[in-house]
């Protein structure tokens, strides 16, 4: 046997070590994310998908798993990061895109956001993006644009059966178990907290709370926003 072919030997006989080493830490930082898994235990998640990702960058399933467990832990730059790949490769599901949505939002990436969740709007028809821009524009302080958009939300929920029947998730205060709130009640629950935070106006804000109740009974946020203000007049007049 030639020295050449000797090398080549040697060299084809080192890549097919490395490659079954390779994928015997798969094995193994898999097996770990699925046992954490199974424990609900996110930090080892995230360390063996991090692992997962080191060693096979090409998965974007787990880059896909990578961003959701950063941005739930509130760590929305990071989990920016991976989802982009997935996105940018066309592999984003809807999901992966309202967390999306969700994190340029929170990172102050307002235009992104918007962007994401025009698209998604337009790609699912389903009106609890319409509200999340709304949320938007009150979060930014962007007075013009929540006035404009919640008068056109208001006036097409008279004649548009299915934005009636839409409900978006908000926490209730009382309770601690997030209730489906019709798009209706919470539109005007957030007028009436614009009003309040925004305008400094007792009065509209009052009113509009009390209007988002009687839309939905069960609405925990806006009584509870009432009850801190009737609390916070209380110490006023002491």
């Amino acid at each position: 046997m030639n020295k050449i072919h000797s090398i080549l030997l040697f060299s084809t006989f080192l890549l097919a070590i490395t490659a079954c080493n390779k994928d015997n830490s798969i094995q193994r930082a898999s097996d770990l994310y699925q046992q954490a898994l199974t424990n609900k235990d996110a930090s080892t998640a995230k360390f063996a998908l991090n692992q997962l990702v080191m060693l096979d960058s090409t998965n974007l399933e787990y880059q896909d798993s990578l961003s959701r467990i950063y941005m739930r832990n509130g760590n929305f730059d990071a989990g920016i990061g991976y989802a982009e790949e997935v996105y940018n490769a066309g592999k984003a599901n809807q999901k992966l895109q309202e967390n999306m949505a969700l994190a340029y939002q929170q990172v102050g990436e307002t235009e992104k956001a918007e962007a994401f969740l025009e698209k998604l709007l337009m790609e699912t028809n389903d009106y609890k993006y319409l509200y999340q821009k709304l949320v938007i524009h009150y979060e930014n302080g962007n007075q013009m644009m929540f006035d404009s958009l919640s008068s056109s939300i208001l006036t097409q929920l008279e004649t548009d059966s299915v934005l009636m029947a839409t409900t978006v998730p908000m926490p209730g205060p009382y309770s601690g178990v997030q209730q489906s709130v019709p798009m209706e009640a919470a539109t005007l629950f957030l007028i009436g907290n614009n009003a309040l935070e925004r305008k400094q106006d007792v009065q509209t804000g009052v009113a509009f709370l009390q209007k988002s109740i009687q839309k939905f009974e069960q609405f925990e946020y806006p009584r509870y926003v009432l009850q801190e203000l009737e609390k916070m007049i209380y110490q006023q007049r002491k």
